[in-house]
């Protein structure tokens, strides 16, 4: 008698199969895969910026009557400006004090070692060469020699490509709103419809949050670095590069004030008298990072996304593990979609994993 093959079975194994190629083949394809996010990288950028920029362009437009194109024109020449004003006026004239963040460490090192009777010397040596290596970094990229000069050539390309496609992406996005929705309205079942109207909403919604988060930690840090300046005026010129700093660090979900804590300890010891600083900054930095990942930024992310903070505190944990910084910097997101789909098609779901048990 003939044995019936069961091609359920041999469906799992193909699948299965298929799993392990790619794994294996994983060197290939994710080297390409991050070159290809890469080259895409600004339209994805231009894309978001769009996203969070339309409500408001649409507002001058519908409440204040002003054209939707000069609308456009007068939000990215702002944005532009801010920006050029930060770097020039609020970064750039004080990258050279940063050149003293080698001396400070070693000083600090130094008397580490005296108080605890231990040779800090190796530690010293090896910290300084990595800091030497970021500043020569950050230094060269903002004078524009050697490697710099081609970084600034690049980020001056991709800056005017996000603000190219920004603009043509705003001047049209009502448009691909209004067709997107007519499109999945015509569906017969307005299901889809509904998903991805809860996808754009909790989207934004996690933009604001963004925001929020970015604009609280500006102002705890720079307002720290002012304060500590009424008695030490020095901290004062490096207050507004820090709270710039720490915002574009808040990309970074929960563990952004943990290394805002470290560039702002980097900063203190290239400045004069850091010890007498390190009070207030040592209790800044067992209370506000903390308060920050565990308390402000959780209850904001709840607020806005509903969504669980150990759930999303999971999830930033196991992206960190398995894409590094990148995948830090989109756990939110990507978990924001993961659970949103799981809400809307939980039903199906279960049913088809029923049938599969039941078939086995």
């Amino acid at each position: 008698m003939k044995s019936k093959l069961n091609w359920r079975y041999v469906n799992i194994l193909m699948l299965l199969l298929i799993i392990y190629m790619l794994y294996v083949l994983s060197p290939l394809w994710g080297s390409l895969f991050e070159k290809a996010i890469l080259a895409l990288l600004p339209i994805i950028i231009a894309f978001a910026i769009a996203f969070v920029f339309n409500p408001i362009v649409t507002t001058l437009e519908k409440r204040f009557k002003i054209p939707r194109v000069v609308a456009i024109l007068f939000l990215y020449a702002s944005i532009i400006g801010m920006v050029l004003l930060i770097v020039f006026v609020f970064v750039k004239p004080y990258i050279e004090d940063l050149s003293n963040i080698t001396v400070g460490l070693g000083n600090l090192l130094i008397q580490i070692g005296d108080l605890l009777n231990i040779d800090t010397s190796s530690v010293q040596v090896s910290l300084s060469a990595m800091v030497t290596d970021i500043y020569n970094s950050i230094f060269s990229f903002f004078t524009a020699t050697g490697e710099g000069a081609d970084l600034v050539i690049g980020t001056i390309f991709g800056g005017a490509v996000i603000v190219i496609v920004g603009i043509i992406f705003l001047i049209n996005f009502e448009h691909i709103k209004n067709r997107s929705k007519e499109y999945l309205l015509s569906r017969e079942s307005q299901k889809m419809y509904l998903y991805v109207s809860q996808l754009y909403h909790d989207l934004t919604n996690y933009l604001v949050a963004e925001i929020i988060i970015a604009g609280i930690q500006f102002i705890e840090y720079a307002g720290l670095f002012l304060l500590i300046s009424i008695f030490i005026p020095e901290y004062l010129n490096l207050a507004l590069l820090l709270g710039v700093s720490v915002a574009v660090f808040s990309l970074i979900p929960y563990f952004g004030g943990y290394l805002s804590s470290f560039f702002m300890i980097l900063i203190a010891l290239s400045l004069p008298k850091p010890l007498i600083a390190a009070v207030p900054i040592g209790l800044f930095i067992l209370i506000f990072p903390n308060l920050d990942a565990y308390l402000i930024n959780p209850h904001i992310y709840k607020k806005q996304l509903k969504l669980n903070p150990l759930l999303s505190v999971s999830a930033i944990l196991l992206m960190q593990a398995f894409f590094g910084l990148v995948g830090v910097v989109i756990s939110i997101p990507v978990i924001l979609f993961i659970t949103i789909t799981y809400n809307f098609y939980k039903e199906p779901i279960h049913a088809r994993l029923k049938r599969f048990k039941e078939s086995l």
